[in-house]
């Protein structure tokens, strides 16, 4: 039998904290190559990867073209293609994108594998719809892009990931392979702290009381106006709220600012910013973290990849019942339905009663189920069947 030799061409591996999987598909004794672009368009602007060296896997830097995720393409591919022969190219982009698309043209004797986070049934006239809904003329452009991409995908795509039931239904119903995957964090990062080290943590942030908090995007459909309005109505409660804001301001963070300062809360709430690699300490220092998520008719989460980080960090989950989230859990932490403000504020409130925060079920759970160490076991279980 041959070895597996995979190149993997990575977006969000831009952030060296992403690369763990790559660590550890290595350290199962498969050869990897790990292409990253030198500078990544985020948040609306190009930013420079950060200088990491690679770990037990090969990693080259090569510039990035485009400015949407689903017409980016690396210069320089093909050469890196014919030195390292690869057997397998993994790409963590969808399967309807130009760089999916780029890799079977470079290497086409690889299998070609693709990454998708989509949930939800995609076709040219749902996205026609949107495009006419929202009155946007480049949407029509990108609906028929998409469309074309996503018929190219089922010729030349051998495999993809995918991160839920739904999804996985989804890619099944396009006649392409579906292999459902976490997207695992990293254990050695993820993980409780000695007491100390917390109190310590809790005191930089001047948090005296039990913690609330949550962690992620801030934007309408992640929920956080949901979460304010529970927290108000247990405001008789000794609560503090930690939120991050590593994305910036933006008129979302505005409305939750008016909207913190209207109820009264404001000296209740503390803001911060970490880089990824840091939010395990953030995460230590919180007793609940809540993911308040609400479906819209065009999304619903996809995944929810704070869940697996809180677990492991042994903290009291709690999460709405919108798209993956109550698969994610796997039936550790506490459910809400989505938008029920009093429904949460009422779990909420038992939990403070309860007074008891740490969660060595949900850690193990998320351990033995959710890590990258198992991703990268599933993935080198099929990558050594394929060869």
């Amino acid at each position: 039998m041959t070895t597996p030799r995979l190149l993997a061409i990575s977006l969000s591996c831009h952030e060296p904290v992403n690369r763990a999987l790559f660590r550890e598909i290595g350290a199962l004794g498969i050869p990897v190559q790990l292409v990253v672009p030198r500078r990544h368009f985020v948040g609306g602007q190009w930013r420079d990867t950060p200088d990491f060296p690679p770990e037990n896997y090969e990693l080259t830097l090569l510039d990035l073209t485009g400015t949407n995720q689903r017409t980016h393409r690396l210069q320089g591919l093909q050469g890196v293609v014919d030195a390292f022969q690869p057997t397998h190219i993994y790409c963590d982009s969808d399967p309807a994108s130009m760089m999916v698309r780029q890799a079977k043209q470079v290497a086409p004797n690889a299998r070609l594998w693709s990454l998708t986070a989509e949930n939800m049934p995609q076709s040219l006239g749902i996205d026609l719809k949107k495009a006419l809904e929202t009155r946007q003329p480049a949407g029509i452009a990108s609906a028929l892009v998409k469309a074309w991409l996503r018929r190219s995908a089922r010729r030349k795509v051998d495999r993809v990931l995918t991160l839920s039931q739904d999804g996985t239904a989804l890619i099944e119903a396009m006649g392409l392979t579906a292999t459902q995957v976490p997207i695992g964090f990293d254990p050695r990062l993820f993980q409780p702290l000695p007491e100390a080290e917390r109190a310590a943590v809790r005191a930089e942030l001047g948090l005296t009381r039990p913690v609330i908090a949550y962690f992620g995007r801030q934007t309408p459909e992640k929920g956080i106006h949901v979460l304010i309005d529970a927290l108000d109505r247990i405001r008789d409660r000794p609560w503090q709220f930690l939120i991050d804001d590593f994305i910036g301001a933006s008129g979302y963070t505005a409305q939750l600012q008016a909207q913190i300062e209207r109820l009264g809360l404001s000296d209740r709430v503390t803001f911060f910013e970490s880089r990824h690699e840091d939010m395990a300490r953030y995460m230590n220092a919180a007793d609940i973290v809540v993911l308040p998520s609400l479906s819209t008719p065009k999304w619903k989460e996809q995944y929810g990849r704070v869940i697996q980080e809180v677990m492991a960090c042994g903290r009291t989950m709690v999460g709405s019942r919108s798209g993956a989230i109550p698969e994610v859990m796997g039936g550790q932490g506490h459910l809400f339905d989505e938008g029920d403000v009093a429904g949460l504020a009422k779990l909420l409130g038992d939990l403070l009663d309860k007074g008891q925060y740490a969660d060595e079920a949900a850690r193990n759970y998320a351990l033995a189920n959710l890590s990258v160490n198992r991703q990268a076991e599933i993935m080198a279980g099929h990558l050594r069947a394929e060869t």
